[in-house]
């Protein structure tokens, strides 16, 4: 074979070689078009409410809050047992919010002098939030955690979310929660306690967006399960003191109405191991 015909076969070869290259890439490039529209559709659905309930229950969610939750000064007044430990955790890697509402714990975190944001799917609690100088973004939990830098947050919040979600997204938001954390931060989850009777069998429902009780060992499992530390469970909000004045109450055993008057809340607290240790 001539020079000639060597060059020609070669550039044959190259030209077929290019060809096949450029079939792949078009391949690749579909599916990866195919998995972004994928993904856009499902944080799309999980920023929905759940449980089916759209637009309209998600109008009246601040007034349905304000009746079953309690008020604005209600929730801060609970709310503000943590912030002496707040202090000792969040530094220049500030503090997020999950499903922040109506801002309660973000106004606090404010007015102590700490970095905070939030987020949340309702608009109507965004943009409220926004009008009062907060930093709150629309959206779900999980996509907001997966889109924060890894290691640079010292805490993450979520006040009565995880009842809202199933188990494969709690775990997601546990998974998101440990690689946007710093070695060492926080992660705070505060949900109804179903130990209490009376919540477990009745007020949990009261919310329809509610899917099922989580019970403080389960919590306590899942977190540790997905890496944390130190897992802490913290019994919260106790209606004993007004049963107790209660006669008829006064007339039942006690430990019958210690379980169903007992806290109504509760949180788990995990750390990220050190470095060290990840």
């Amino acid at each position: 074979m001539t020079v000639t015909g060597d060059l020609a076969e070669q550039l044959r070869t190259a030209v077929q070689a290019l060809a096949e290259t450029h079939r792949l890439v078009e391949g690749v490039n579909g599916r990866v078009k195919a998995l972004e529209a994928e993904l856009a559709a499902l944080r799309e659905q999980s920023s929905r409410p759940p449980n089916g309930a759209g637009d309209r229950f998600a109008a009246l969610y601040d007034d349905f809050t304000d009746r079953f939750r309690g008020s604005t000064a209600d929730v801060t007044a609970k709310l503000r047992g943590y912030l002496p430990e707040v202090h000792r955790l969040v530094g220049a890697g500030g503090a997020v919010d999950l499903g922040s509402g109506r801002g309660e714990w973000l106004m606090l975190l404010r007015d102590a002098g700490l970095k905070a944001s939030g987020v949340d799917p309702n608009p109507a609690f965004v943009g409220a939030a926004r009008e009062r100088g907060l930093e709150v973004s629309l959206g779900d939990a999980v996509g907001h955690l997966q889109d924060l830098p890894p290691d640079s947050v010292d805490l993450l919040t979520a006040f009565h979310v995880i009842e809202h979600l199933d188990t494969e997204e709690l775990l997601a938001l546990m998974e998101a929660a440990l690689t946007a954390l710093r070695a060492g931060g926080c992660l705070l989850l505060e949900t109804p306690n179903p130990t209490n009777l009376v919540m477990a069998a009745c007020d949990f429902y009261n919310d329809p967006t509610h899917r099922s009780p989580l019970p403080p060992a389960l919590v306590e499992y899942l977190v540790s399960s997905q890496g944390f530390v130190e897992v802490e469970v913290r019994p919260l909000h106790p209606t004993l003191p007004s049963v107790q004045a209660d006669p008829a109450a006064a007339q039942l055993p006690e430990p019958v109405w210690r379980r169903l008057f007992g806290p109504q809340d509760y949180a788990v607290l995990g750390y990220k191991p050190p470095s060290s240790a990840a």
